[in-house]
């Protein structure tokens, strides 16, 4: 029996699209049924969406940035929830990986753009009430990110919202992403001696303050928060989230800023 939840669920609708996501995802060497690529919409649906639920707004007809969009799954899934979605990649491939990500699960109206430097994204100021960043600031240059959260901030509007998600912290001695135990610690300066960098994390400080002082945090440690609410509904143990809002309490901080995978909640001041 379809459950009222699995009726909501994102569902792909167009076998032609499907096939020729198939072919682009093989052109750029990865798997068309992996996780990560056919099925990303599927696990964004499980997480990202109960964190888009948590939002202190309503996403139906907000202007919103999905900035990073790799195969196009967070943008399918808020473009599913109402959101009037433009996605921005830095790679021209996925670009059209993505689009036809959101073709094959019938979501055209999602403006997908190609822009080789995010220093420099061609939108107006203020253009957007809501930017996503999830499971990208990471891959940023280092002596890149700090303009490129500056852009950021230049294209939201005052009293707009970046969400950023999934993003593995550098204070960890695991790396979210690659699993490599202690490479979060190894000082910049250490590539020059290695044939191929480590992936490494972010600052929990320039997520929480490189897009500029005007901005409130409302990841709050508390149990109606965003945070604890939107963790709790992906199934997150009530006492290990207790635990958790403690720890952040007593820092001082949002807990998102204390996990594995960074989270934040940031309101522009008007």
């Amino acid at each position: 029996m379809t459950t009222m939840l699995d009726a909501r669920r994102p569902a792909v609708v167009s076998k032609p699209m499907q096939e020729a996501f198939e072919v682009q995802a093989r052109r750029l060497n990865l798997r068309p049924g992996d996780k990560w690529v056919g099925g990303y919409v599927d696990y964004e649906w499980e997480h990202l969406r109960h964190i888009a639920e948590a939002l202190p707004l309503e996403l139906a007809g907000l202007k919103l940035l999905e900035f990073g969009c790799n195969v196009g799954a967070s943008a399918i899934l808020f473009a599913h929830m109402g959101a009037r979605v433009t996605a921005s990649d830095i790679s021209e491939g996925y670009v059209e990986l993505a689009r036809l990500n959101a073709a094959r699960y019938g979501k055209d109206g999602i403006d997908f753009a190609f822009i080789p430097d995010s220093r420099a994204l061609p939108y107006a100021d203020s253009q957007f009430d809501v930017i996503a960043c999830n499971s990208v600031l990471e891959y940023v240059e280092p002596c890149q990110i700090a303009a490129v959260q500056r852009e950021i901030d230049r294209v939201l509007a005052p009293g707009g919202l970046i969400l950023l998600t999934g993003t593995s912290n550098r204070l960890w001695p695991r790396e979210a992403h690659s699993h490599r135990w202690l490479v979060n610690y190894l000082p910049r300066w250490f590539d020059r001696l290695l044939a191929s960098p480590p992936q490494r994390g972010m600052s929990p400080w320039m997520a929480r303050h490189g897009f500029g002082p005007g901005y409130d945090n409302l990841d709050l440690p508390r149990l109606d928060g965003f945070f604890a609410r939107s963790r709790l509904a992906m199934g997150m143990p009530p006492k290990r989230l207790a635990s958790l809002l403690r720890i952040a309490r007593l820092l001082g901080v949002g807990p998102g800023l204390l996990t594995p995978n960074l989270s934040c909640l940031l309101k522009k001041h008007k």
